[in-house]
């Protein structure tokens, strides 16, 4: 029966190129390198190497069976690097992968609900888009990830948090300030920062919304995110369809927001879920941030 020792001694030898490099790769001795060689050259039925004046030459099958081992071998290294990651990771850390405007809005409560019952836990926050966040989730990069819901996947569960309705953001002292709700006919004529079309965010209602109410709607600036977006209404490049999380951030920078109101066929609705992988509950970590978010959620407020 061939036996990894075996494999580890071929492949070193053809790596090396000699049998006195095999054996220094592998803290072995020649002869024991010679012994494995001939034991799984016994085993296989064929010859790995020729050996002529000297020398180890390999032969058309070694190198056809060289081929095979390598691929094998990548993944057995693939996964010893995977468990030197665990190893020297902390093994009671939690990895939380989180869109950017969630990240400096809403998951700084959830955690500090979360730290309070495990303090000295320590946490990674990868901020993401969502394609990369269901990724991550898949992959096993991420522990449990906040972001805007996503449809269904095999093997990942996904909980809706909260829905909310699109704001509609303006610089202070804009002429749509003055209203207590901004409609679809209200954006007539206004320069407008929108969606990137490869934005997983309610792009389509968007361009449906704004399109219906006005034959040409005058964008000045694209983006794919929200801080973005608040950022470009404080710079005074006109006003914007908004997510909620951000505006308490960007009020301090002259930024207003009000209720935006589209016909029904166009509403504009974000929905914001927590995402696991269908094991991951079983984790008490994972399990205690679940109840963090809700808990969080539950009191949450987009004015403080």
């Amino acid at each position: 029966m061939i036996r990894f020792r075996q494999i580890e001694a071929f492949r070193s030898l053809i790596m090396t190129g000699t049998s006195v490099g095999a054996a220094r790769k592998m803290h072995v001795t020649q002869p024991a390198i010679s012994r494995l060689i001939a034991d799984l050259e016994a085993d296989l039925g064929f010859s790995l190497f020729s050996r002529i004046g000297g020398r180890l030459n390999p032969t058309t099958a070694g190198l056809r069976f060289y081929k095979s081992v390598e691929e094998n071998f990548l993944g057995l290294e693939r996964l010893k690097q995977v468990a030197d990651m665990i190893r020297d990771e902390a093994s009671e850390g939690l990895t939380v992968a989180c869109m950017p405007v969630l990240a400096t809005t809403l998951l700084p409560p959830i955690l500090a609900d979360f730290v309070e019952r495990h303090p000295g836990v320590p946490i990674r926050v990868d901020s993401v888009k969502v394609p990369e966040v269901l990724l991550s989730l898949q992959n096993h990069k991420a522990d449990v990830a906040i972001s805007q819901a996503f449809p269904a996947v095999a093997g990942i569960e996904v909980q809706t948090l909260l829905r909310t309705r699109a704001l509609c953001a303006m610089p202070a002292g804009h002429r749509l300030a003055k209203k207590k709700v901004v409609r679809a006919q209200d954006l007539r004529g206004e320069r407008i920062i929108g969606w990137l079309p490869n934005s997983r965010q309610a792009y389509e209602a968007e361009q449906s919304t704004i399109s219906a109410a006005e034959e040409r709607p005058n964008y000045t600036v694209l983006t794919d995110t929200a801080h973005t977006r608040y950022a470009m209404v404080a710079g005074g490049l006109g006003v914007s369809i908004v997510e909620p999380f951000a505006a308490k951030v960007w009020r301090a920078h002259g930024v207003v927001v009000r209720p935006f109101e589209a016909p029904a066929d166009y509403a504009i609705e974000y929905e914001y879920a927590l995402s696991y992988p269908s094991s991951g509950i079983r984790s008490d970590l994972v399990a205690s941030f679940r109840e963090s978010a809700l808990r969080v959620i539950e009191r949450y407020s987009f004015d403080d």
